[in-house]
């Protein structure tokens, strides 16, 4: 897990570790063995599932690159109480984030993933949510049923 980080960087850390994995032009020279002794997966695959990214602050720059850094890995963080952070504006931040980003991508970002990496009870969740929100219609405009 990293944490108060952001993740804008991901895609292109796990991009160059692919590519000495494959043996790009500079690294070659020194053999497929120096990167992938003991690998039996591309480093993008263990960083996939097993690294996680609390975005606090989250700009736009995650948001259109969450495909690449890993919708399944990526955690919205507001960094309160920090002066930093999105609060008390943070529900206008989560709609101007997340206005166009599918429902069921959203919700994994901004809790399905968490609750699921840390193990918590959504059932014993529910009344908290319900009470503090932010809704679907919030931040998309629609109700669900």
């Amino acid at each position: 897990m990293l944490a108060e980080n952001g993740a804008w960087w991901v895609p292109d850390i796990i991009e160059r570790m692919d590519s000495k994995w494959e043996g790009d032009h500079a690294t070659r020279k020194f053999g497929p063995a120096v990167f992938r002794s003991g690998l039996t997966m591309r480093p993008s695959e263990y960083v996939n599932r097993g690294v996680f990214y609390a975005a606090s602050v989250m700009g736009p720059t995650e948001i259109e690159r969450r495909y690449q850094i890993g919708v399944d890995n990526l955690m919205w963080g507001s960094d309160y109480p920090h002066p930093e952070g999105t609060w008390p504006n943070t529900r206008e931040w989560l709609t101007e984030r997340f206005a166009r980003v599918p429902q069921d991508e959203t919700r994994r970002i901004l809790g399905l993933t968490a609750a699921q990496l840390y193990h918590f009870d959504l059932n014993a969740l529910a009344p908290h949510v319900e009470r503090v929100g932010p809704t679907v219609a919030d931040l998309h405009g629609v109700e669900i049923a």
